[in-house]
């Protein structure tokens, strides 16, 4: 967050938590609702807690047990997208079309790519996203995810350099998919193209969902795709299934 805000890229405030003294002091200078967020391993919901002026901040900071986290404000927002984009050894980069994501309980449920969002805010994200790669002269897969505020802003929430959950759809979506893209980034390869065969919504599989792994198999233009984890839990990614949806 400090990288993409030193470059100029929006972000939600946030303050950096080390103690309970930062938490405390940034709290005070927030005086709202709040998410205080690990600055490692967290993931899928886990390593964040909401807060409120009055809440119980030693529990929170303990529960979180992390002594590198940041206290983030909470975010009105309208819809949450990502961009992704490869960039090659000598600096050239090729952009994916973006995704529109949609969470539950903090993992994410769907995505739809290409994203049904104006193209003022694809162009956006994925600029935001090449300056990003540029900064930290990345080689490989770049997914930056954004929050789109009720005023249509785009705010920076996240980057991961690597393939990423919303893009799965690419698989069957895209010319080439993300992962192919990623090897030949690393082979010295080329580009591969990343037109979007229409528009395609990825849905995770959890824990919870693989009762309907049978039907989903009978289901006609469901891509199904099981991760070979041994134990379903609940909430644990086990696999998604990829489908393109009707015009």
């Amino acid at each position: 967050k400090s990288l993409a805000a030193e470059l100029g890229i929006t972000t939600p405030r946030f303050w950096q938590v080390r103690n309970h003294d930062d938490l405390r002091a940034a709290m005070k200078t927030l005086n709202g609702p709040a998410i205080l967020k690990t600055c490692q391993l967290g993931y899928d919901g886990k390593g964040q807690r909401r807060l409120a002026p009055g809440d119980d901040l030693a529990a929170a900071l303990a529960a979180l047990d992390s002594d590198d986290a940041i206290l983030e404000e909470m975010i009105a927002f309208d819809s949450e997208i990502s961009a992704l984009l490869a960039r090659d050894q000598g600096g050239a980069i090729c952009h994916f079309p973006v995704t529109l994501n949609r969470h539950s309980n903090g993992i994410l449920a769907t995505s739809i790519g290409p994203a049904p969002i104006p193209d003022r805010l694809a162009e956006a994200a994925q600029t935001a996203a090449a300056t990003l790669a540029e900064a930290v002269d990345l080689t490989g897969l770049l997914a930056v995810e954004f929050f789109v505020d009720t005023t249509g802003q785009l705010l920076f929430n996240e980057m991961a350099p690597r393939p990423h959950n919303s893009f799965h759809w690419t698989i069957e979506g895209c010319a080439t998919s993300q992962f192919t893209q990623l090897a030949r980034v690393l082979a010295g390869m080329g580009f591969g193209a990343t037109t979007s065969y229409g528009r395609w919504q990825m849905e995770n599989l959890l824990g919870q969902d693989m009762g309907r792994v049978p039907s989903l198999l009978a289901q006609d233009g469901a891509h199904l795709h099981l991760y070979g984890k041994p134990t379903a839990r609940t909430d644990r990614k086990m696999g998604h299934v990829t489908s393109r949806l009707v015009d």
